[in-house]
């Protein structure tokens, strides 16, 4: 084996040509790297080489061969290249090479200690790091992190010499270099540390924390950046372990982070990156970041400093210190309570917005839209005084802040669309007004690029208000936006086109059947761009178009979209083929539009669809992750990625050249790892599920359901919590599908309770088995919030769909029970900072996706009780401490709303079972209703009736009907409709379980004075069979009532036909025709509601 031709061949390999790397790179792999000769010969050429290149590639391939060959090497052989290899490292002048020689050196050793071989190793590096010789230490330092970072359990029996090595290298006087190694060597151990077993080497490790700090402040201090980086990737490290690991030692620690990032004088990309660390440090230590006082409200003070600081002309793709600021927030709202974020927010939103300073005004404004996705109902509760204010800077003079209110706007209209209705009118002028403006010809090509901004700022506004706009309202603005929109689809800028073609589909879902007059034209006007293919612009044009075609479809309906349908189908299938993830994407979101509109009709196209998605879900996942020097990335040609067979390989920067942590924004972060094919994946099971909700039937099920299981079930364990997430609440819609299916042949309901009433087939039996095994596989320990939320939600869902049919599966009511407990007490690792899962860190309040966790958890308690009606009355003896407890929380008024709402649900699901429980639920409801907050005092008189109508413990609860109607009274008076209509509720329940304890002359005519019920028309069932039993009892006042009652009836059986379900609405009709049978004459001014009462 020739050497001189190894390292002519390693010295070719760095020129970047593709065709030559190919064959340079397969003479090496079959030729060379296939011997374990090859090994000894990179050594040589480590040792001789005059090319730095070559040498640093040398040492690469050696360290990689390491494992495969050294294992042949003779003893004696073995002993030579360890000398000679340290040998060459200690006299390598190149800091880079070095490192890869080092890297060398830890490859071997990590294999010759586990051996039992080189014993001589560590105690020479010992002495090497604390040589009098500068250099030496330096070596010997690297040498020591390089074999830490292969192998820390190297050193197991060595931890506490190392850190008496370590407090002394970490302060050293003379080398910089010494000082990084250190830190990183400190970086790699970590997982050796065992805080409850050795607290010893705990405490030690924290003693050389604050010169770690003083190691970054030097690194900055010096504008070098390569030290900087390493030196804020080891505190992120320290963030994956045990929180004792830092210990009191983390609050000085995102102290110094953050004087750190508000240092105006510091270098961007430093103030970035402790942003970064902020941003993660509030994730995976939300709880002690939560606990230390006035942090989250410092921390966002802070941020929105910072974000004053943005600039109109920065490039979106650069996380500078401003939108690294955003990132800061949107993580601070996102794990915080509102309180310790949103409250000190919002009390300084108001100066920003009204600042002289435009820097202020966008920073205002982006802040809000920020934190909004993170506390919706939080900022939903504060709209009054939030929208004037956006509303000014939307009309503000300077474009810049028009801009960003515009993109403030829409991300608030993002999560609390509906919640904006008020402001309607003035924001629609607002943003009339900027389209305009926007659209006037503009030379300068500055001002002409910020109209371009403008323009597709307000077509996205307005696609995310879609939700919030009503078809009355938006048919005054639909001519004219439609007609100034509809000219855009045709602008020359692609992303214009797009955002356009996205607000003409939300202006159709606002005005849904209004939108007919205007569909062929847009249609026309889209058309073109559904066959388009060719560049990536031109793709992701086809893409937005055939999104906001859906959109359409489901606006006009099924009969008008008809002729659409084939030709779109054709484009939609077409797609998949063309190469663009965006594209497939969008034609899964069409199908699922159109199962949607048009249902068992839509089974046509079934075949084209299954296989369409079958295809996405059968897509091999290969990202791999390289660390490359730069003499390879000149190899590769990139220094970003390359595809390797039909793979996408990323590259990240070796640690010669690495700058530390991507100071990317945290959603960004968040991404690292997935693959495009994963993304994909996750939009291909929602779909899946869609279809088989919407537009499966009983052949369509037995011809694709086990497939589609079979594809499934497997990625609820994904990597990636998205695919998680689609594939479980996939599951169990097709477990629903399923079972309606079944109900619908048969004929029969389920009925609540165990032993099932109803044995349901073996399909579904088979279906149950295979869900709830996949569910309880990541139900108990799934870290991410979000994957246990939608299991919550799914869970809940179908059991008040499906009854208790997969409560029969083995274990399955004990694993929910048990699962669920662990969520409301707040003790699921989801539920604790990173690496901090055994320990007790409940602190109050929590952020609302915190909640949301334990909401839909109760949710499952509900569904429960649903599902089991009065045998529940036996778990709710499980559930009852942790229920009782978020009812009577003194400290936030959701705790206490959702606990009392929780109350109600189970005493209406347990009847007369809930009995036992009686003077327990009383008392605390009587405190409730006279509650401060007004949706806890609303919830309070839901429960109350629910507990008088179904439990038979009257002489627990009648020595309180005076206190009780007492305390209902003036929430009759209260402007707010939900709590009048919960409060009538509750007044019916009571007069139907005691008329006699009830003075109904006095509370009948307030209570009819009430109807219809304007908000929760659940509260219409007790209502109207309360009035219906009065009339069939003959009471007087209710008689004297009649003709006030006659109009409530005729709007009742009037659309919105959910105000009542079927047995009430037959109950209201009833009612009609008994009274016209026994008076007609009251009915002679309203014949309509005979009509719909079906009496006439």
């Amino acid at each position: 084996m020739d050497k001189q031709k190894l390292a002519a061949l390693l010295q070719e390999s760095q020129i970047p040509d593709t065709q030559n790397l190919k064959a340079v790179t397969a003479d090496l792999q079959k030729n060379y790297y296939a011997h374990p000769e090859s090994l000894f010969l990179l050594v040589e050429i480590i040792a001789a080489h005059d090319n730095l290149g070559v040498r640093q590639q040398a040492a690469v391939q050696a360290a990689r061969l390491v494992p495969k060959h050294w294992g042949k090497v003779t003893k004696e052989q073995k002993a030579a290249v360890r000398q000679h290899l340290v040998q060459t490292t200690m006299q390598e002048p190149n800091a880079a090479c070095r490192h890869a020689e080092s890297r060398v050196i830890a490859a071997i050793a990590t294999i010759d200690l586990e051996d039992g071989e080189w014993p001589d190793l560590l105690p020479a590096l010992f002495n090497l790091a604390s040589n009098s010789d500068v250099a030496q230490r330096e070596v010997g330092s690297y040498i020591i992190f390089s074999l830490l970072e292969a192998n820390p359990t190297c050193f197991g029996d060595n931890m506490g010499k190392l850190l008496e090595l370590f407090s002394h290298t970490i302060q050293d006087p003379q080398s910089a270099d010494v000082r990084i190694n250190t830190m990183m060597s400190i970086g790699a151990m970590l997982l050796m540390f065992e805080p409850e077993e050795d607290p010893e080497s705990v405490e030690a490790l924290q003693t050389l924390i604050p010169s770690m700090v003083n190691v970054l402040k030097d690194a900055v201090q010096a504008g070098d950046d390569e030290k900087t980086g390493h030196a804020f990737e080891v505190f992120q490290q320290f963030l994956a372990y045990e929180s004792a690991l830092l210990g009191k030692y983390l609050k000085d620690l995102v102290q110094f982070m953050i004087d750190l990032a508000a240092n105006v004088e510091a270098d961007d990309d430093v103030r970035s990156q402790a942003l970064s660390f902020l941003a993660q440090t509030v994730r995976y230590r939300r709880m002690k970041i939560q606990g230390m006082k006035d942090m989250g409200q410092q921390l966002t003070q802070k941020a929105m400093l910072i974000i004053t600081e943005i600039d109109d002309e920065e490039d979106d793709d650069e996380m500078g210190p401003a939108r690294s600021a955003l990132a800061l927030l949107d993580q601070l709202a996102s794990d915080l309570p509102p309180r310790q974020v949103i409250v000190p927010l919002l009390d300084a939103f108001p100066k920003f917005a009204a600042s002289n300073e435009a820097g202020f005004k966008k920073a205002g404004v982006l802040a809000l839209g920020t934190v909004v996705e993170g506390a919706p109902d939080f900022i939903a509760s504060q709209v009054k005084q939030i929208m004037p204010l956006v509303i000014n800077l939307l009309n503000d003079a300077d474009v810049g802040v028009r801009h960003t209110a515009l993109v403030g706007l829409a991300r608030l209209a993002d999560d609390i669309a509906e919640e904006l209705t008020d402001f309607n009118e003035p924001v629609m002028n607002a943003l009339v007004n900027n389209l305009q403006a926007a659209m006037a010809t503009e030379a300068d090509p500055k001002a002409a690029k910020k109209n371009v901004e403008i323009i597709r700022s307000v077509c996205g506004a307005l696609d995310s208000m879609s939700e919030g706009l009503d078809a009355e309202f938006m048919k005054k603005y639909a001519g004219e936006l439609i007609n100034n929109i509809g000219v855009l689809v045709g602008h020359e800028d692609y992303k214009v086109k797009v955002a356009a073609s996205g607000a003409l589909g939300a202006i159709a879902e606002s005005l849904g059947e209004d939108f007919t007059p205007y569909f062929e034209k847009i249609m026309q006007a889209l058309g073109e761009y559904l066959t388009i293919k060719g560049s990536d612009e031109e793709l992701a044009l086809r893409s937005g178009v055939l999104d906001s075609v859906g959109r359409i479809a489901t606006a006009v309906g099924a009969e008008a979209f008809k002729p659409y349908v084939q030709p779109l189908m054709q484009s939609s299938e077409e797609g998949l083929n063309l190469g663009n993830p965006r594209l497939r994407e969008s034609s899964f979101i069409l199908w699922s539009s159109l199962a949607k509109v048009y249902e068992k009709n839509f089974a046509h196209f079934l075949p084209g669809v299954f296989q369409g998605i079958f295809q996405s879900l059968e897509l091999e996942e290969e990202e791999i992750t390289l660390q490359l020097t730069e003499a390879e990335k000149e190899i590769a040609g990139t220094d970003e990625e390359i595809i390797t067979a039909g793979k996408r390989v990323r590259f990240r920067k070796s640690d010669e050249d690495e700058d530390g942590m991507d100071d990317d924004d945290d959603e960004d972060w968040d991404d690292i790892g997935i693959s495009q094919e994963a993304l994909e994946k996750e939009v291909a099971i929602e779909i899946l599920g869609d279809v088989i909700t919407y537009a499966c039937s009983g052949d369509e099920i037995a011809m694709y359901l086990e497939k589609a299981i079979e594809m499934i079930s497997p990625l609820v364990e994904h990597t990636y919590e998205g695919c998680r997430k689609a594939a479980i609440a996939t599951l169990w819609r097709s477990y629903a599908r399923v079972f309606q299916l079944m109900e619908e042949e048969t004929g029969a309901s389920w009925e609540p309770g165990l032993p099932l009433k109803e044995a349901p087939t073996q399909t579904l039996v088979k279906l149950g088995e295979i869900v709830s095994k996949a569910t309880l596989q990541v139900w108990h320990e799934d870290a991410d919030r979000s994957v246990v939320t939608e299991i919550n939600r799914n869970v809940a869902a179908t059991l008040k769909a499906c009854g208790p049919a997969i409560l029969a599966q083995s274990d399955m009511m004990k694993e929910i029970v048990t699962v669920t407990s662990t969520i409301i007490t707040r003790s699921h690792p989801c539920q604790q900072d990173l690496g901090d899962e055994d320990e007790d860190q409940e602190v109050e309040g929590s952020s609302e996706y915190d909640w949301l966790v334990i909401d839909t958890a109760l949710d499952v308690v509900i569904g429960l009780a649903v599902a089991l009606g009065p045998a529940f009355a036996e778990l709710w003896k499980v559930f009852e401490k942790p229920i009782l407890r978020f009812a009577s929380s003194e400290a936030e008024n959701l705790e206490r709303s959702t606990g009392v709402g929780v109350i109600a649900e189970c005493a209406s699901n347990m009847e007369a079972a809930v009995s036992p429980y009686t003077a327990k639920l009383l008392t605390l409801l009587l405190k409730r209703l006279s509650d401060a907050d007004q949706e806890t005092k609303s919830n309070a008189a839901y429960a109350t009736g629910q507990l008088i109508f179904n439990s038979t413990d009257s002489a627990t609860y009648l020595p309180h009907y005076e206190t009780i109607l007492r305390k209902l009274e003036p929430m009759l008076q209260i402007k707010d409709a939900r709590i009048k209509d919960n409060a009538a509720g509750c007044l019916c329940r009571m007069i139907m379980a005691h008329p006699d304890r009830v003075p109904i002359p006095d509370v009948l005519p307030a209570l009819v004075g009430l109807l219809p019920l304007k908000d929760d028309y659940e509260e219409n069932t007790p209502v109207y069979q309360c009035i219906s039993k009065l009339y069939e009892a003959g009471e007087l006042t209710v008689q004297g009532l009649t003709p006030q009652l006659i109009p409530v009836f005729q709007a009742v059986l009037s659309p919105p036909v959910d105000q009542l379900d079927d047995e009430t609405r037959e109950v209201v009709r009833r009612v009609v025709g008994a009274l016209y049978t026994a008076k007609p004459d009251l009915f002679g001014g309203n014949q309509d509601v005979l009509k719909l009462a079906g009496v006439a």
